[in-house]
């Protein structure tokens, strides 16, 4: 299974999926940057340079190779989620997450890469631009599974509501993770533990230190999650 993040630029779909997957002890994998790669360009680039329909076609091509892993958090483009074929692939890969914000604050967060941004770039007035673009793709935003206003969330309050949120879709070791976090941050703060069902069988400051520690011990039968354990004390950080 994966946790697809979907939802307009500036909505915090790295910031949150990066911190999502260290939790979960899952990959983080963000589509744009994929593009970039196999493209050996900026995306603003391939915009200007080959146009929009290229870059969708290099999209679909990313999307597909993507949804074949498992235990991934995927931060698609605002715009993946037009295209009904894309939206088949990733749902049939795991639940789609549709972060969204106020315009205003859309505007704010991205303010100085403004110029980075294709459909934003050369805008008279990028308010209303970010408000036609939102219109445009509400629809294909409301089909998401889950949709977070991130408004006025930290980073890390954001990631603790997906947490939550998305707790029913995870195995049975998350289940344990979530109710027993103030007890867990204690003891394994800053490290990745390897739980199988209920039971901690191993921990370590990374996840391959933690798997090489629970080696011994892993059960067969059970499912088996690796979930970074934050510090009581980590801050909540702005997106």
């Amino acid at each position: 299974m994966n946790i697809i993040l979907t939802g307009f630029m500036g909505t915090g779909k790295t910031a949150a999926g990066k911190r999502l997957a260290k939790r979960l002890g899952w990959t983080f994998v963000d589509v744009d940057r994929l593009i970039e790669a196999s493209a050996k360009m900026p995306i603003a680039r391939i915009f200007t340079e080959r146009g929009e329909r290229v870059f969708r076609r290099l999209e679909q091509r990313q999307l597909g190779r993507v949804v074949r892993g498992q235990r991934q958090v995927i931060a698609t483009g605002g715009g993946a989620v037009m295209d009904p074929k894309n939206r088949l692939r990733l749902r049939s890969s795991g639940p789609i997450v549709c972060l969204e914000a106020r315009p205003k604050v859309i505007l704010e967060r991205i303010g100085r890469r403004l110029q980075a941004r294709p459909l934003l770039a050369g805008a008279a007035d990028p308010l209303t631009r970010i408000k036609q673009l939102l219109a445009q793709r509400a629809a294909a935003y409301a089909q998401a599974d889950l949709t977070v206003d991130t408004s006025d969330l930290p980073v890390d309050a954001l990631v603790e509501q997906l947490m939550q949120k998305l707790g029913p879709c995870l195995c049975r070791g998350w289940q344990f993770v979530s109710r027993h976090a103030a007890e867990l941050a204690q003891r394994y703060g800053g490290r990745y533990i390897v739980v199988a069902g209920e039971r901690i069988v191993g921990c370590g400051a990374t996840q391959l230190e933690a798997y090489h520690n629970a080696a011994q011990r892993l059960p067969v039968t059970k499912e088996t999650g690796i979930y970074y354990i934050p510090l009581p004390e980590e801050s909540l950080t702005a997106l």
